[in-house]
């Protein structure tokens, strides 16, 4: 039996907690939290989101199997993502067979709720990634992460670009710029991502700071910088024109002055297979190759009510298409022939109606 979390079930969730994976890396590395948290939050703070958290308890005879899946809403978007599975897969005991189970009712949840699309983002050529795809998940980009060299200085080289904070209306521009990397297939999988470079106000009980900036020369912005700060360190993510890619490195170390408040917490790059320019550049700023993940989706199909028109029969002999036609027993149509045009066909009982789409 799958069901949602309730307070009780507090105790389990810990326990299946430190047994299971983790699947939002830049979350584990900036500022972690635990899934109990994570519910224990959302139940205090969304509670008419719908529940976030689900627990699978059955018991047959092979014996008990147990596990755990969470996924986290995107603020103002109709998206989710699956952040912790539990038991991990290495564990054995059945987990394949309890993930598999446990996603199948994350996508269903996510319809119901009117959700578009389910992500998840998974280490690469993995068992997971594998089990994912099993369950309907596509695959549609790359994500490599780096790692700056600790012993790097942080004031070190030119001062860089001259950015200014990211304000409501560069929304536009922002959507501009996105869309003039970002492949087709990608824009179709993150739904043209009209809310991913979007600053909306920090919740109470949001783990880490966002904060974002732009490079705008002429009234068109050219380049984009968020950075979020957590206990554990520094997560960087850029945009930059592929008219100006001379300016990477540039745009590399305004965003690492921005680090310089805590220079003892550890930096991380992420960086899109389409981003081009950054690959000979971040080596150079001090960034070495730390991980990757594949992000994956899958669209759901939501149900939408639509008013039907009501159909009423007609008796024209030569139907337009898409019209109700009336198709009559061979008694009725007898009748009919032998009826003379002025008079009105009086319809019997047993008359048969066919509708034509």
């Amino acid at each position: 039996m799958i069901k949602a979390f309730h307070l009780r079930d507090s105790r389990l969730v810990a326990r299946l907690q430190r047994v299971g994976t983790p699947l939002d890396i830049e979350e584990q590395l900036t500022h972690p939290r635990s899934p109990l948290r994570s519910v224990l939050l959302d139940s205090i703070l969304a509670p008419h989101a719908g529940p976030s958290t689900f627990i699978l308890d059955q018991q047959d005879e092979h014996g008990t199997s147990l596990g755990l899946a969470q996924m986290r809403t995107r603020p103002g978007r109709p998206e989710r993502d699956v952040v912790f599975m539990a038991p991990a897969l290495t564990t054995g005991n059945g987990s394949h067979a309890i993930w598999q189970r446990l996603l199948a009712h994350l996508c269903i949840k996510t319809a119901e709720q009117g959700s578009l699309r389910l992500y998840a983002r998974l280490p690469g050529k993995s068992e997971e990634l594998q089990l994912f795809k099993n369950v309907g998940f596509l695959e549609y980009g790359q994500e490599d992460i780096f790692q700056l060299d600790p012993g790097i200085n942080r004031a070190d080289g030119s001062a860089g670009l001259n950015l200014r904070p990211q304000q409501l209306s560069d929304g536009w521009g922002l959507q501009k710029l996105y869309t003039t990397l970002a492949p087709r297939a990608v824009q179709n999988a993150e739904g043209l991502a009209q809310g991913q470079w979007s600053l909306g106000h920090r919740r109470w009980g949001e783990q880490g700071r966002r904060e974002g900036y732009v490079w705008e020369v002429d009234g068109e912005i050219l380049g984009a910088l968020h950075l979020r700060s957590g206990k554990r360190g520094y997560w960087i993510r850029t945009l930059l024109h592929p008219d100006v890619l001379d300016q990477a490195e540039a745009l590399g170390r305004a965003a690492l002055r921005l680090t310089e408040a805590r220079p003892y917490l550890p930096v991380y790059f992420a960086l899109r297979e389409f981003e081009a320019g950054w690959r000979s550049i971040l080596p150079s700023l001090g960034f070495k190759p730390l991980t990757s993940q594949t992000l994956v989706v899958k669209h759901m199909a939501v149900r939408v009510r639509k008013a039907v028109p009501a159909l009423i029969p007609a008796l024209e002999q030569t139907p337009t298409e898409g019209a109700a036609t009336t198709v009559m027993s061979p008694i009725e149509m007898a009748q009919t022939q032998s009826t003379p045009k002025h008079r009105r066909v009086r319809q019997s009982d047993h008359q048969i109606l066919t509708l034509i789409f």
